[in-house]
């Protein structure tokens, strides 16, 4: 009989069998689930950063509407659940494990038939949309788990809305080395005849994501940085103009979350074109309702710490200009813990001049750096490093010796930012 750990070990533990050439098996399992996902109507985003803070304010704009909305996202920071939401509800253990139970007993067929084994998030994929259909959803949301051509999600036949929200350089062995590869598997989730909207990003990426565009003859509108106005920030959020919307108030922190916004506001107006009936005023408080856990979050005034999941390069010059833009004349803390397979150092070494001390701490027993090794090379290279063995020996030493002056900035996996959110 399943239960919640029989779930986890078959949605979120490690399986899967050589690289994804195409889409075959998810279709082939979809398939013996009567292929539920021709039943919704989505919205798919894809992005190296800013899906899931995308994902949450188009979220929040359409529970503001009325429109029973599901949203697929990953990772989770405290519980799987996290995963799968309608209207701002997870999934219940009891229906995750009914929902897994019934896409599990076509596991074991799809992986005869192919010779292939399933990966676990093609798995959680199928449960999703399975759940999705079964509690009749007007809307979903889904977010791609890497890339865009090859991903899970990307089994749906066009969406009504494709969102890329930004491209940096992230799982390069799957996606590619170049800029330009991994903006051409983000781009795959462009269908034929379909709408893209997208961030200003590079020039070169513009023009791989315009020409897989123009190969589908899909409607394409990229938000330009010069469309936000009347930009104000602070430590509480920020606020907009856009496109006639003034004031547009955000609660997430930081420059990047209102291009965010915008994004969801553009989807927003598309989706109303489409027949869902959406209101200026619903996009208002579903902005001002939005919150994000572990993306620039502050979980603490005294002292204040703000945790963010920057865990590639992208992420961390995001960071670290939101730093430089918004805690100017603060004394800053860093605390960090990255996988091992991360390129660590180099990402350390961006936020480092702006603080005045780190302290490492390994996300994984298996999979995380060494903290101990990451302080010492830290520490021969003139910073203020310490190094801990938990997350619950760095959050004692926090209490015991920062000040109310000290700013905390917690950066890292996500696995690092739940379980510091989470004991904190």
């Amino acid at each position: 009989m399943m239960d919640m750990k029989g779930v986890i070990e078959l949605v979120n533990t490690n399986r899967g069998t050589g690289q994804k050439e195409d889409l075959h098996r998810m279709r082939l399992l979809l398939e013996k689930l009567g292929n539920p996902q021709q039943a919704l109507r989505c919205v798919h985003v894809a992005g190296t950063n800013g899906k899931g803070s995308t994902s949450a304010f188009l979220s929040h704009i359409l529970r503001e509407a009325g429109i029973r909305t599901g949203i697929y996202t990953s990772p989770h920071l405290e519980k799987i659940n996290e995963r799968i939401m309608i209207d701002g509800v997870r999934i219940t253990d009891k229906a995750f494990i009914q929902t897994t139970k019934a896409v599990a007993r076509h596991v074991e067929s799809v992986e005869e038939e192919t010779g292939e084994r399933l990966y676990s998030f093609e798995i959680l994929t199928a449960v999703s949309l399975l759940y999705f259909k079964e509690q009749e959803c007007e809307l979903v949301i889904l977010e791609a788990g890497i890339g865009g051509r090859l991903d899970a999600t990307n089994v749906i036949e066009r969406p009504e809305v494709a969102i890329i929200t930004s491209i940096g350089y992230d799982h390069m062995k799957v996606l590619g080395e170049t800029i330009e590869q991994i903006a051409s598997e983000k781009a795959g989730i462009i269908k034929e005849g379909g709408t893209l909207i997208y961030s200003e990003m590079t020039p070169s990426v513009h023009a791989v994501i315009e020409g897989k565009a123009r190969e589908s003859q899909a409607t394409v509108r990229r938000i330009r940085t010069e469309e936000l106005k009347e930009v104000q920030l602070s430590d509480q959020g920020g606020q907009f103009s856009f496109k006639g919307q003034k004031e547009l108030s955000v609660r997430l922190i930081g420059r990047h979350q209102l291009m965010n916004a915008a994004l969801a506001v553009e989807a927003a107006y598309e989706l109303n074109k489409k027949g869902f009936e959406i209101q200026a005023a619903h996009i208002r408080s579903g902005l001002v309702n939005t919150g994000w856990p572990g993306r620039m979050e502050k979980i603490s005034e005294q002292p204040t710490i703000v945790i963010d999941g920057a865990h590639n390069p992208e992420g961390v010059a995001v960071l670290k200009n939101n730093l430089k833009e918004l805690y100017t004349d603060q004394s800053l803390i860093l605390v960090c813990g990255m996988m091992k397979d991360k390129d660590y150092m180099s990402m350390i070494r961006q936020v480092r001049p702006l603080c005045k001390k780190v302290m490492t701490v390994s996300p994984d027993p298996y999979r995380g750096f060494n903290p101990f090794e990451t302080a010492r090379l830290l520490s021969d290279e003139g910073t203020e490093a310490e190094a801990f063995d938990s997350v619950t020996s760095v959050i004692d030493k926090l209490k015991q010796e920062s000040s109310s002056k000290d700013t905390v900035i917690v950066m890292g996996s996500l696995y690092l930012i739940g379980a510091f959110r989470a004991s904190w």
